[in-house]
């Protein structure tokens, strides 16, 4: 259940907050959402009250943090004029045609051309990135399933705000769009770490064995993985 609540820190003028109560957590969870809007998860029976002096206590975290995440919408909303995608060694130029009655984006004369109102700009855009990881990524997930016998269900391209990819218990794998910003060998081991959730659904040391199994020099890319975001430019990862 989520709702929005309005608090006052001292110092700072009132934020908004988007409470959400879950019963997967056992403990208060505070975090900035990449929309720049304060997320606070807390567990069934939470007492609300104590948010105030929680709030209060992460002041000084909460206005720096802030901060940096408008700067960053800000920034997200400056309209790219060329699309690389390392993950496909392809580069795109984009060109934009003001029309506020559409939102669509078309491969025209070896350049993108987005056909949208002035700020309906990015929709287009993440609908084209999603139909090219459909067309890049799946058959790539296809190969490595057939190459490392790790057979999976379903496959669905999302545009998920912090993962790169899940694995259901059905076996069904989710892949972020924005995968395509990564170097290809990033991508084929983020590819192989889900289909090894379809033999193991948890990280533990038998699951991390089969990936070590399956590729070797996992671990590299695991470390690189942490900061992997940074490789995202700013427009793509607005929401």
């Amino acid at each position: 259940m989520d709702e929005s609540r309005l608090f006052r820190l001292s110092g700072a003028e009132s934020i908004e907050i988007k409470l959400r109560i879950s019963s997967r957590v056992r403990y208060v969870r505070l975090r900035i959402l990449p929309s720049a809007e304060v997320e606070v998860v807390v567990p069934h029976g939470f007492d609300q009250r104590q948010l105030p002096a929680i709030l209060e206590k992460q002041r000084d975290w909460l206005v720096r943090t802030l901060d940096v995440a408008a700067a960053r919408q800000k920034v997200a909303r400056v309209r790219p004029e060329l699309i690389e995608l390392p993950a496909v060694n392809e580069q795109w130029p984009v060109r934009y045609r003001d029309n506020p009655g559409a939102r669509r984006c078309r491969l025209t004369h070896g350049e993108l051309c987005v056909t949208a109102g002035e700020h309906d700009w990015l929709l287009p855009l993440q609908r084209w990135l999603a139909r090219k990881a459909r067309e890049h990524l799946v058959p790539l997930l296809d190969t490595l399933s057939c190459e490392l016998q790790l057979p999976y269900g379903k496959v669905s391209i999302r545009g998920q705000k912090t993962r790169w990819g899940s694995c259901s218990s059905r076996k069904s794998i989710s892949l972020n769009y924005r995968l395509l910003f990564l170097p290809p060998e990033m991508v084929r081991y983020l590819l192989v770490h889900e289909l090894c959730h379809t033999v193991h659904m948890n990280h533990s040391p038998r699951y991390w064995q089969l990936v070590a199994e399956k590729m070797p020099d996992y671990a590299h890319y695991d470390r690189s993985l942490r900061k992997a975001g940074e490789r995202v430019p700013a427009w793509a990862r607005a929401y």
